[in-house]
């Protein structure tokens, strides 16, 4: 039987790559349609997909909605009954407090995974991404972090694990999965570097394609940028994921349930440990600027973009890009990211190989590859 990829959530940094790696990896055989499914609208052209005639882009789907109307949205989905792979990229945030934030993003889970169970007899595997704070990076006060990061370490501790939604999407699939056709893996990736066409408020490549781009335009081509951020961020080591390795590595997964499946948790990252004293100088390089390394009191980011946000608007203007972008930016994120995230946190990646899995890039060549495409797609000059 043919395969028929479902991607929910299509349109953030890992369901884009999704979406575009389902059409040719691991070869352009290995799903005979690919159905991207967003919450927002978005056309095919604003995509940045191929134009594919087994690729489908259906707008619309609210999985917040009571699950008897999710499955009503779902039944009008052409071919939605031969749909044998789901990928399961949900996040939202309420803006309230943890315990809204766990109920939401479970909820999610469960509304699509029955949904389309509900409309399927022929699923295969659910892949479900969830990433560090499974680990506890988000607690490094009272988690004990021990790089490299395992699979098999354990979870953290409650009360933090009780406000860890990932744990609680894990055991929505493992309690569905009983006695099911299917079975389901979970995938960790680190950090997440790539390209969106929309917005995406924690996409670590896109924010620094804005800073260095606004540097440049104020200080000039040439110029020196010094490190925004202290010498323990400067210096930690880490291994990022660049969201085309994530994205195959998510489909070797689904395609080898026998080796993948089961409730089996495997780290994804790009294969390289590195540190940002690494990737600075070359980062910067990118953009015509000098990057050296900390030089003491420094400006976050986030202060230097608010300070310079008429220059940002003059350049959109005058390069014609898309307009908005800078503005849906977690500049927050970005400060954790480069200057509070000071402790080693690589992960360990003996899992994923023993399965089968290989793939690796550079971490600067997967930085650049994502500024590439925000540059095709008019979001950085």
């Amino acid at each position: 039987m043919s395969n028929h990829a479902l991607i929910f959530g299509a349109s953030g940094i890992s369901g884009w790559a999704l979406v575009k790696e389902a059409l040719s990896y691991p070869d352009t055989t290995a799903f005979a349609r690919v159905t991207a499914l967003t919450n927002r609208s978005l056309s095919l052209a604003d995509s940045q997909w191929p134009e594919d005639k087994r690729l489908q882009v259906i707008s619309g789907i609210d999985l917040t909605r009571p699950l008897a109307d999710v499955i009503e949205l779902l039944k009008n989905i052409p071919n939605i009954a031969t749909v044998s792979h789901v990928f399961l990229f949900l996040f939202l945030d309420p803006g309230k407090d943890k315990k809204t934030l766990v109920e939401v993003n479970t909820s999610l889970v469960r509304t699509a995974v029955q949904g389309i169970q509900h409309l399927s007899p022929v699923i295969k595997s659910f892949i479900l991404q969830t990433g560090g704070k499974a680990y506890g990076l988000e607690r490094p006060d009272v988690v004990e972090i021990v790089p490299p990061l395992k699979e098999s370490s354990p979870r953290a501790p409650p009360p933090i694990a009780d406000d860890i939604f990932n744990y609680h999407q894990y055991d929505v699939l493992m309690e569905l999965s009983k006695d099911a056709s299917w079975t389901f893996t979970e995938i960790r990736p680190d950090a997440m570097i790539g390209f969106v066409p929309g917005t995406n408020a924690m996409n670590i490549a896109q924010g620094l394609a804005f800073y260095l781009t606004l540097y440049r335009e104020v200080h000039g081509e040439g110029a020196s940028i010094p490190y925004p951020g202290a010498e323990h961020g400067y210096r930690h080591k880490h291994t990022d994921t660049f969201q085309d390795i994530a994205a195959r590595g998510e489909i070797f997964a689904a395609l080898n349930p026998d080796k993948c499946g089961s409730g089996r948790t495997f780290n994804i990252v790009n294969g390289d440990v590195i540190t940002w004293a690494d990737k600075w100088a070359p980062l910067a390089a990118y953009f015509g600027l000098r990057g050296v390394g900390p030089q003491g009191a420094f400006e976050p980011p986030a202060e230097f973009v608010r300070k310079h946000a008429k220059v940002w608007d003059e350049l959109v203007k005058r390069e014609n890009l898309k307009s908005g972008r800078i503005e849906a930016f977690s500049w927050a994120f970005l400060d954790v990211m480069m200057d509070k995230a000071f402790f080693d946190r690589q992960y360990d990646v003996g899992a994923i190989r023993a399965a089968g899995f290989n793939e690796t890039i550079d971490t600067v060549e997967a930085y650049t590859t994502a500024f590439d495409r925000m540059r095709l797609a008019g979001i950085i000059p």
